[in-house]
């Protein structure tokens, strides 16, 4: 059967009607003249006439098939031969095969061998059934960012690219690494595009729940860009079998938002278990700064996860890196045996307390907040607190704070909020309360901004309920709140009483982003937030002093201060916790040269680094990272930056792919083969495939152009003979 690679192209057999076209356009109009001495002439006339015309009209024909050669060549079409019986692939003539290799961290598992090396096997049987002229490219999931670069048509060169491939750290994303494919196919040129999916054969990465990007993905493959014909989908992955049983380091966390200086502080290291392995001898270490702090048995029970938890305190401020590692696990994948977490120790984090009412000590609209954070009034603990009246305020105080409370203002200038706009989306936090002097107009309309501005959510009007309403909904869970509430939540707030608050209008109440932390026992919110850029805003719609509630004389009223803060200030930007394949960005303090700044691996060696921007500042930028563990870059004048790349849980699963898994790109079909043999088998043979028949049209075209020339040469003499000046009587 005839098929064609660029069928869309089909629509150019149009042009095969222009000969027609002209030719009726530049159409001879003649005038007939009667002269008496040229009747003898007629027949002879007539004779010759009927002669033209059937050479004219050849003429027009063979014009017309050189267009229509020339327009069918373009389409590529291809003869395509009957298979003999059995699961035969054609390919409709010359292949552009885009091989993408998910190297992710999975792919590293098994006891015998890894899946890696299995999946490199079959990687090499679809190579040898290309021939010559077939074009191959070749991308890993660890390089899809990376700049694309031209197919090549050497399979020897090929497979030694392949060869040289080792699973790295990354987590795997097969929508990501198909639609890379399907760009990369637009450099190709033969048409018989085949995206060749090269995996471990695990679940890790498919990401099934994802409807919307398969449905786009699936639109992309059905119709790829420059009218080519739709690419075959191939998937070459060993039988994903029983690896074994593997422990993994799932998580490092800490029960603080803010780690304090010279305080204990609980670190918790999450190992989950997958499959079955023993885990008698096994145990976990910790280490902090490359120093080891202390170890403990792995519990022996089959359990999905075990939590073990360390204490610590941290003697100086500044960035650390905390490291963990299971020793004697004799697991299936190794590389998640160690984990690391870069932390933060603080100490007096800069506050900035803006006040409607001004006012020293317990006094003012944000005395007790003041006092909730430092005790002492002198910035020695984790808080660093300065109080400013809103009528005194100028929009250069914020460059240097981590967290601003608004308390009880009226209004803000335009120039303060749009700083403090700025403020947030750079990844400072903020907290809003409002009190007696609150202008719900005001705020509304320049705060809130249609849901534009830095306020969580719009401000319907202030409600005095009948009866005192009561906080009950906690989300016990969140960061903020998680340390002061998790065990007693409702408790926490027995005898609490809110007598006014701001209610909240209810199209942005239930606005997507918007996060309920507290609610009130008539169903209106009492604390919620939203995050804006890269900052978070909190807003409590009741005061923080005594006018509207007596929250603050409620024993949870200090921790609840203390956590909200805590949560907002917490964020580390450009963050420091990373995936592999992320760039390191540090940005270095003003008046520090960071050119000098070098960049040490987890193996000790040196990393480059370069100059460049981030959110418009001057930072160091390194390149894409795919190593696991701990990086410390340091620069004269400035203390050390701590680094962390942890791999993704989901890739330690193992999980089998299962064949209802492949149904994401229905009703795409999709050909998976596990074994080397039964690719060579699969495959046409030279005498099975299909022959490209645009070389016989481009050669058919030259033809008929030759011809034409002749018929031309032929018909252009015939009419000057037949002219009137040249016309000779017959003897």
């Amino acid at each position: 059967m005839i098929g064609f690679a660029n069928l869309m192209l089909l629509g150019g057999l149009a042009a095969a009607a222009a000969p027609v076209l002209i030719h009726i356009a530049h159409r001879r109009r003649r005038t007939s003249v009667r002269w008496a001495a040229m009747r003898f002439l007629v027949e002879t006339m007539k004779a010759r006439r009927r002669r033209l015309m059937v050479e004219h009209w050849l003429l027009l024909a063979v014009r017309m098939a050189v267009l229509a050669c020339v327009a069918l060549a373009l389409c590529r079409p291809y003869l395509s031969r009957d298979a003999d019986a059995g699961a035969v692939i054609e390919r409709g003539g010359g292949v552009a095969a885009v091989l993408l290799i998910d190297d992710s961290l999975s792919s590293g598992a098994g006891r015998a061998e890894p899946a890696f090396t299995s999946a490199k096997r079959l990687a090499d049987a679809y190579l040898a059934t290309l021939r010559k002229g077939d074009e191959i490219s070749i991308l890993t999931m660890s390089r899809v960012g990376a700049p694309a670069s031209d197919p090549i048509f050497d399979r020897d060169a090929a497979r030694e690219i392949i060869a040289q491939l080792a699973p790295t750290a990354v987590a795997s994303d097969v929508p990501t690494l198909l639609a890379a494919g399907v760009a990369q196919l637009a450099r190709h040129v033969n048409p018989a595009g085949e995206l060749v999916l090269i995996g471990d054969g695990r679940a890790a990465g498919w990401a099934g729940a994802d409807g919307a990007r398969w449905d786009e993905l699936r639109q992309r493959i059905a119709a790829p860009a420059g009218g080519r014909a739709a690419p075959r989908v191939l998937m070459l992955a060993p039988e994903g079998g029983d690896p074994g049983g593997n422990l993994a380091l799932e998580s490092i966390t800490v029960d603080r938002a803010l780690v304090p200086v010279a305080r204990p502080v609980h670190i918790v290291i999450t190992v989950a278990r997958h499959g079955v392995i023993p885990a008698s001898g096994a145990l976990v270490r910790l280490s902090v700064d490359g120093r080891g702090v202390g170890e403990q048995p792995l519990p022996a029970e089959a359990a999905a996860r075990h939590q073990l938890v360390f204490t610590h305190a941290f003697a100086l401020a500044g960035s650390h890196l905390v490291e963990a590692s299971i020793e004697g696990a004799r697991d299936a994948l190794p590389a998640d045996d160690r984990r690391a977490r870069s932390l933060d120790v603080e100490r007096g984090v800069p506050v900035l307390l803006i006040e409607g009412v001004a006012g020293t000590g317990l006094g003012g609209s944000l005395g007790l907040v003041a006092t909730a954070l430092d005790p002492q009034a002198d910035g020695g603990g984790l808080f660093a607190v300065t109080r400013v009246s809103a009528a005194r305020l100028e929009p250069t105080d914020f460059a240097r704070q981590r967290v601003i409370v608004l308390g009880d203002v009226p209004a803000l200038d335009a120039r303060s909020v749009a700083a403090l706009e700025a403020f947030v989306v750079a990844g400072g936090g903020v907290l809003v309360a409002p009190g007696p002097h609150t202008d719900v107009g005001l705020i509304n309309r320049y705060w809130a901004r249609d849901g534009h501005g830095f306020l969580p959510a719009a401000i319907s009007s202030l409600i005095e309920p009948p009866d005192s309403t009561v906080p009950t909904t906690i989300s016990a869970s969140h960061p903020a709140l998680r340390d002061a509430f998790a065990s007693n939540g409702q408790a926490a707030w027995r005898g609490a009483r809110v007598h006014r608050y701001l209610g909240l209008q209810s199209d942005t109440s239930r606005a997507s982003g918007l996060d309920q932390l507290i609610g009130l026992s008539d169903g209106a919110p009492l604390v919620v937030e939203r995050a804006r850029g890269h900052g978070r805003v909190v807003l409590v719609t009741t005061s923080l002093d005594l006018a509207w509630s007596d929250l603050p004389r409620q024993a949870a009223f200090v921790p609840l201060v203390r956590g909200l803060v805590a949560h907002l200030g917490s964020a580390v930007l450009p963050p420091r916790n990373l995936r592999p394949g992320d760039r390191i960005i540090w940005l270095p303090p003003s008046g520090i040269a960071s050119e000098a700044a070098t960049l040490e691996g987890p193996d000790g060696a040196t990393i480059p680094v370069a100059t460049s921007d981030w959110e418009g500042r001057r930072a160091v930028v390194s390149a894409a990272a795919l190593m696991l563990g701990g990086y410390v870059l340091r620069v004269a004048g400035a203390p050390p930056a701590r680094f962390a790349f942890a791999s993704d849980p989901a890739e330690s699963a193992l999980d089998p792919l299962s064949p209802s898994a492949l149904g994401v790109l229905a009703p795409l079909p999709i050909a998976r083969f596990t074994m080397p043999d039964t690719i060579a088998a699969a495959f046409a043979s030279d005498g099975r495939r299909a022959v490209e028949l645009w070389r016989w049209l481009v050669a058919a075209a030259v033809a008929l152009l030759f011809v034409e020339s002749l018929l031309t040469r032929r018909q252009a003499g015939a009419e000057g003979d037949a002219a009137p000046g040249a016309i000779r009587p017959p003897p």
